[in-house]
């Protein structure tokens, strides 16, 4: 496998895909596949862009294998396959992983998106022990799965020490890191690895234009797949150099936002998951229903929301999903 190639093509913005079910909880993937035309026909993944498809906000925690799989089709063929996909698989139990990341692969996904595995404490010999058996399971990039907004209990944090070494693992293309809680961490990794690593930033537009000044080669977004026309000006802007301009224009979503950090989910009924699937409503794409722990938005809760969106200015557009 041509790595470096891998690498190269995971640039731009990463749509946070949903997974759509219906109302048992059954996955749809004739709708995501919908969805996901409707972004590309309205310019999505023109001179960058990628798909991360089953990822956090999709649910991917709860999918099983088939499910898996089906996203990754669904993603596929909703691009037409000119977009790359990256399938978020996640198990402390290496034997279900490696299934997970087979089906990723049969399925199309270039690249994995794997977070070292949780419940234990895990010291860094055990966390590259575990990518480096992944890596030689499956025949598939890795893009490492930084999570320090969870605390070290759960083996999240990922030092530039320790991704220096990771980065001995031939598949090991990409890092999703949320540098917006250490900013530190994310310039020292984006300027020592930038020309070994792909540098996608998630730290919600926060440092963004920070990391793409400084080497970083996209970020993962959860506005593209309601307003895909925003985020591609927005890496229009970030490739041109405009970067006063390019921060201008991305914080016209900052009420998103701190409307989602001043409600946390483990205080409020508000996660991304809901909060997209609401959001996807609101343009007239296919949302519906969340799979537990969390629920669906109903009207009183969408309102806020959708006083947000309209001030904002994002168009309700789409064409009514059938």
């Amino acid at each position: 496998m041509d790595w470096k190639a891998v690498r190269q093509s995971i640039r731009g913005p990463g749509a946070l895909i949903s997974s759509i079910f219906d109302d048992d909880y059954k996955l749809r993937p004739d709708a995501i596949e919908r969805n996901i035309r409707a972004i590309v026909g309205r310019g999505f993944g023109v001179n960058g862009g990628f798909l991360l498809a089953p990822c956090g906000d999709g649910e991917y925690v709860t999918l099983n294998a088939e499910e898996i799989g089906q996203v990754v089709t669904a993603a596929r063929r909703g691009s037409d396959g000119k977009l790359p996909v990256i399938a978020g698989v996640n198990s402390p139990d290496i034997r279900v992983a490696f299934k997970l990341a087979e089906v990723a692969r049969e399925a199309g996904a270039v690249a994995l998106m794997a977070a070292p595995p949780m419940y234990y404490h895990l010291n860094e010999e055990a966390i590259i022990d575990y990518y480096e058996r992944l890596a030689k399971a499956v025949d598939i990039g890795i893009m490492l799965y930084e999570q320090s907004w969870r605390g070290p209990a759960v083996n999240a944090g990922m030092k530039p020490d320790l991704v220096g070494r990771l980065l001995e693992i031939p598949n090991v293309v990409a890092i999703k890191h949320l540098g917006g809680f250490a900013l530190g961490d994310e310039f020292t990794i984006i300027d020592r690895y930038r020309d070994r690593l792909a540098y996608i930033d998630s730290s919600g537009g926060y440092a963004t234009t920070a990391g793409h000044m400084h080497g970083a080669v996209g970020w993962v977004t959860e506005i593209a797949p309601i307003w895909p026309e925003f985020e591609m000006h927005y890496w229009q802007l970030l490739e041109a150099g405009q970067y006063r301009e390019a921060e201008l224009w991305r914080a016209r979503f900052a009420p998103v936002f701190e409307f989602v950090h001043a409600h946390p989910p483990n205080q409020t009924v508000y996660s991304w998951v809901n909060i997209i699937k609401a959001a996807l409503e609101y343009v007239g794409l296919e949302g519906g229903p969340v799979r537990p722990p969390f629920r669906a938005l109903n009207a009183a809760e969408r309102r806020p929301l959708y006083a947000m969106f309209e001030q904002i200015g994002v168009p309700g557009s789409f064409p009514k999903a059938a």
